[in-house]
């Protein structure tokens, strides 16, 4: 358990796809990206407080004893490697055109995401609150859905505690509130 603070903040994050691509059109993309982070969350002590994933960004409330911009580092460089490579797998080759850009360091063909990510840190229980709200209503506020809870991309089922096989699951019952 931790409690949101000066000493412990959370970090928010907003990731925008390259170009604004809007590559998470697919529930299958969309799950290759859950897949992603819940494998950073395991692997790496982050903790995935509320998440949504939109067509062509997602928003995330973490905590991590690592530096904000490690954390995201990781967020993001495992996520797109997924991504890539599943794109290359199933053969998603005008798809793989889309993200390529010039080859960068470490041989890198192809982004994913946009090189400057929002990111904040979140020292209050009630600016968290705010920003898991935020991210919660996303799908509502682009018309894909009239009420958060039906939006199957987002943390918002597992926060009103109506969760039914959900596509990644959060640790923010990890937050010790006031």
């Amino acid at each position: 358990m931790f409690k949101i603070s000066r000493t412990t903040p959370a970090y928010y994050f907003t990731s925008v796809a390259h170009h604004r691509l809007p590559i998470f059109q697919t529930d299958r993309l969309k799950q290759v990206l859950c897949n992603a982070f819940d494998e950073v969350r395991r692997n790496h002590q982050i903790l995935i407080l509320a998440y949504v994933i939109m067509l062509d960004h997602v928003h995330l409330l973490i905590y991590s004893e690592k530096e904000m911009s490690e954390a995201l580092r990781l967020i993001n460089g495992v996520s797109a490697r997924r991504v890539i490579q599943y794109l290359k797998e199933n053969g998603f080759e005008n798809s793989l055109l889309k993200l390529r850009g010039e080859v960068r360091e470490r041989n890198h063909k192809h982004s994913v995401w946009q090189h400057h990510p929002d990111s904040l840190e979140i020292f209050g229980e009630d600016t968290f609150r705010q920003k898991a709200d935020y991210i919660h209503m996303n799908p509502v506020r682009a018309g894909f859905v009239d009420d958060p809870l039906k939006y199957r991309f987002s943390s918002a089922r597992l926060w009103a505690d109506r969760s039914e096989n959900e596509p990644l699951l959060t640790d923010h019952l990890k937050i010790d509130w006031r």
